[in-house]
């Protein structure tokens, strides 16, 4: 096409336009946002739409998956909340605009893929380095937690980011259909390598499950096309052997948790070595590191020693917005340290700010250890279990968020509440409930599956799967590595993560889906 006599090459845009776009995905929302207008523009400048809508007709996989879109509209029959309708169509036209653009548009070689596929691992890299710098505090950047870090976007989105980036890279390394010179192949291996220890250090357990399930995935399978016996069972018995000690380390750490000595309360001492009278108490079973929070524990003392070396009071919050009392008192106990004054004089200057920074247990102190981790996913879980305050509690807090979810999905089995009508429904079913959740922290399902079941009821919902699967099953898909690796990334998000409510989980989803699908020249076989 020629405007003020300059020729563009609309297929040379085209192709810049998903460099733009996969750059962009894991470092800013609003410059993805400019390179999907970008190619919006430059594929209704091309025009030729005569050709493209004759080749979208006959490409039935594509149609059938905008059939995700088209049952969100349809939706909109049994809805109320328009305003918000509305606004979740228009995040939702991004699973219209790739397939379409992509699949009416030249297809890439092989080549080309890897080029984007290189742009996106260095903009991945690039959003490592930032939020590596925050964690050691090379860049000022208040922090409250390990997902913190991740500034561009949440942690867990970050980690699938990661996830696609260490395994295409894998590919691109390891797959004969690319030709890499060894400069070029020692630093993808260290790409790999340092995105493997970035993913130990964000800490997101979404992320490290799928890691190891994508491992143990990819490498039992290639392990299988391995025709030499000895290389074959070294990486069987490897396998093996990562899934045993994970395991068994898993294993351990619930035991450790667990492991509390029996205590005869009628034989604990009864006061303090100050006179004061002591507190005993088993009630629900409240532990840190092995130890039980309620004995020990003189609350007179405790307001007396600590309102005298901190200048964050007794009864004020710390920096998380809880209690200093109750962090102070979990803290304690983690260490092995009676609730009185003898306990808090133990405590040093460095215990005093991990308090008053909001640490509840000293093993928190850590950040770049995983046990910490474990250690409060599954004190989290048992503190669920005894019926304790969940609130703030990341894990605990999605099984209220599920639970609220089944009340509503009861009652809306069939047909849903409608695209527009999630939030609004959660609502209304916590209050019927009655649940401990305070509003601010009243969310949705944290489950992409649960989520679209709710919102359509089993006919839409099996509607929109036909039309995820439909596309796999017809482009036999299950022969192509990197979209089976893509595949198999958005697929377990989905458990644990609304991926297809935000711009970043739809661009992710839709971008690569359509890329892999409907995009390439030759098949990018396993």
């Amino acid at each position: 096409m020629r405007i003020f006599n300059i020729t563009f090459n609309h297929f040379k845009l085209y192709y810049f336009g998903l460099i733009l776009i996969a750059t962009c995905l894991p470092l800013s929302k609003f410059a993805l946002s400019i390179s999907m207008i970008f190619l919006i523009s430059n594929w209704v400048l091309e025009q030729e739409f005569k050709k493209k809508w004759e080749e979208l007709k006959n490409n039935k996989p594509i149609l059938i998956f905008t059939g995700i879109f088209i049952v969100h509209i349809i939706w909109l029959i049994n809805t109320v909340n328009f305003v918000y309708a509305f606004h979740d169509l228009g995040n939702k036209a991004i699973l219209l605009l790739f397939p379409i653009i992509i699949g009416t548009s030249k297809k890439l070689n092989i080549r080309q893929i890897k080029i984007i596929l290189i742009w996106f691992s260095l903009a991945v890299i690039a959003s490592t380095l930032i939020s590596t710098s925050i964690l050691t505090g090379i860049i000022n950047y208040p922090i409250m937690d390990i997902r913190d870090i991740s500034i561009f976007m949440s942690h867990i989105r970050l980690s699938l980011l990661i996830n696609f980036s260490i395994f295409s890279l894998g590919y691109i390394l390891f797959s004969g259909g690319f030709k890499n010179r060894k400069v070029e192949s020692a630093i993808y291996s260290l790409i790999i390598v340092w995105l493997i220890v970035f993913l130990y250090l964000l800490k997101s357990f979404t992320g490290i499950i799928i890691f190891f399930v994508l491992l143990f995935v990819v490498i039992g399978f290639f392990s299988f096309k391995i025709r030499d016996i000895v290389p074959k069972l070294f990486l069987q018995l490897a396998l093996i052997t990562i899934f045993l000690v994970s395991a068994s380390y898993l294993t351990h750490s619930i035991s450790k948790h667990y492991s509390v000595k029996k205590i005869n309360i009628d034989k604990l001492e009864k006061y303090t070595q100050s006179g004061s009278l002591y507190s005993h108490t088993l009630e629900k079973g409240q532990i840190e590191n092995g130890n039980y929070v309620w004995i020990y524990f003189c609350q007179k003392e405790l307001i007396e020693e600590w309102n005298n070396i901190s200048e964050v009071k007794y009864n004020e919050k710390d920096q998380k917005g809880h209690l200093i009392k109750n962090t102070l008192i979990r803290y304690l106990t983690s260490k092995g340290y009676r609730k009185d004054s003898v306990g808090v004089s133990k405590l040093t200057q460095v215990d005093i700010y991990n308090i008053e920074s909001g640490l509840s247990n000293y093993i928190f102190e850590d950040k770049y250890a995983i046990y910490p981790k474990i250690y409060e996913a599954i004190r989290e879980i048992d503190a669920y279990k005894k019926g304790f305050n969940i609130v703030g509690s990341s894990i605990t807090q999605r099984f209220e968020f599920w639970k609220t979810a089944a009340g509503i999905i009861k009652n809306n089995f069939w047909f849903g509440v409608g695209t527009g009508d999630v939030q609004d429904s959660f609502d209304i079913q916590y209050e019927l409930d009655n649940t401990p959740l305070p509003l601010g922290n009243r969310l949705r399902a944290h489950n992409q599956y649960v989520t679209f079941f709710l919102t359509f009821g089993l006919v839409g919902f099996s509607l929109l799967l036909f039309s995820m699967l439909y596309p796999v099953f017809k482009l036999r898909a299950f022969y192509n590595y990197l979209f089976m690796v893509f595949f198999i990334i958005a697929l377990l998000s989905f458990i644990n993560e609304d991926t297809l409510e935000t711009q970043i989980g739809i661009t992710f989803f839709s971008y690569f889906y359509s890329l892999f699908l409907f995009g390439y020249k030759t098949n990018l076989k396993i």
